[in-house]
């Protein structure tokens, strides 16, 4: 039997004070153009970018921060996904402060959206190492309660955590790390990086072989040669795409909307032309010059993953899931909301079974935490629900859906303010 919720909408809500689709393009780039901090913000709040240097190797990460002062109902953080930026998280910061949540902080994980890369191609995602996420996460999360203390926040003021992609991972692995110590009431956890399909970022069919090149397994065991074995003859294969054919540098010009296409992340043909325009388009040279000296800092633009990243995501993400990982984050509500047409989330099938993809990675990492909750006697800490037809970037998504998750999000954030 199984120990969560499960919730399967119609998603046939109407919008909550969210921007319109049909402006949020036009909208949303006039406020990241204006670039008002809270001294010139007028009716939009304030966007200020901030800079916070780590103390265990000096990098100087990014974030930033929406809203200027506490919110009724709380401040809340952010963990964006793989390749995303803060910025693209700037409407879904301005639905959340209209709805008493502020201020709404947004990380730029290292080497990706605002912050610095760190190889001389700046295309290439990558990481040293898997755990210096939590690490940043770990410090960004401190200057976020220093600031909140400065703009004169109560001291219950409750703090809240949602996440996309990736950036549930980080959550996840943050949780862990800081067990009972958590600052966050709860935390919403947005098309989570449970267990990667991994296969998806390659273009091959669901086959039986091809699922097993590209399992868990198959890349950790590609990782493992590629940066443990063929280092040796050739140095820099480990920081190479671990697949330049159909993941490799960002091509400017080549972003093009498919309707109903998983491959997109999204349904919103504005939300993804709003990337688009960001990447390709927008002026950054203004902020890049002023804020960028010295910095290997071109734009927020980026590629595909290097094979260290890769098989350092594999590595995390098996150590994330163990029983005795688990067993550290049960102080911390969860709401693990995934789309069931999640082609970076759901499960595979070969197609001789005629099997059509599920969620069962993500149910069962709910089961197992539930689990790990109950035997510590702290009840039911995961809620597991889904949005039929939800394509992976759920905060980026149309706006009946987008909405939808706005209000399962809230409530369950209310559920669990203390």
């Amino acid at each position: 039997m199984r120990h969560f919720l499960f919730v399967l909408l119609a998603v046939l809500a109407a919008p909550v004070l969210a921007l319109d689709e049909a402006t949020v393009f036009e909208k949303t780039v006039a406020y990241l153009a204006r670039d008002a901090d809270c001294g010139e913000a007028t009716t939009d709040p304030g966007w200020e970018r901030r800079v916070l240097t780590m103390p265990h190797d000096g990098y100087r990460l990014r974030y930033s921060r929406f809203g200027c002062a506490p919110g009724a109902k709380g401040a809340l953080v952010i963990a964006p996904g793989r390749s995303e930026p803060s910025y693209e998280f700037a409407e879904t910061a301005i639905d959340f402060i209209a709805r008493g949540f502020a201020p709404v902080y947004v990380i730029d994980h290292r080497g990706q959206g605002l912050s610095p890369r760190l190889l001389d191609d700046p295309d290439k995602s990558h990481v040293e190492n898997f755990d210096d996420y939590i690490e940043d996460f770990a410090q960004f999360v401190e200057a976020v309660e220093a600031d909140l203390s400065a703009l004169g926040a109560r001291s219950d003021l409750p703090l809240f955590l949602t996440s996309n992609s990736m950036g549930g991972a980080i959550a996840i692995g943050y949780l862990q790390k800081v067990g009972g110590d958590t600052p966050f009431d709860a935390a919403a956890l947005v098309s989570a990086m449970i267990h990667v399909n991994y296969i998806s970022y390659t273009g091959k069919r669901a086959r039986w072989l091809n699922l097993r090149i590209y399992s868990e397994t198959g890349v950790a065991v590609q990782g493992w040669w590629r940066c443990a074995v063929a280092w040796v003859w050739n140095a820099r294969l480990c920081h190479d795409y671990a697949s330049a054919r159909t993941f490799g540098p960002y091509q400017p010009g080549t972003r093009s909307f498919e309707q109903d296409a998983e491959a997109m992340m999204t349904r919103s043909r504005a939300r993804f032309a709003l990337r688009t325009h960001m990447w390709d388009q927008f002026d950054w040279s203004d902020i890049r010059k002023a804020e960028y000296a010295g910095e290997n800092w071109q734009g927020p633009q980026i590629g595909g993953t290097t094979n260290n990243w890769t098989r350092g995501s594999v590595r995390f993400l098996r150590e994330m899931r163990a029983p005795e990982s688990l067993a550290r984050m049960v102080d911390t509500p969860v709401l693990l909301l995934s789309g069931t047409r999640d082609l970076r989330a759901y499960r595979q099938y070969p197609g001789v079974f005629d099997a059509p993809p599920d969620l069962s990675r993500h149910t069962g990492f709910c089961d197992d935490l539930n689990a790990a909750s109950l035997a510590a006697d702290k009840g039911y800490a995961c809620q597991f629900s889904a949005i039929n037809g939800a394509f992976h970037e759920i905060y980026k998504e149309r706006d009946a859906t987008r909405n939808t998750a706005l209000d399962m999000v809230e409530s369950f954030f209310l559920r669990h303010a203390h």
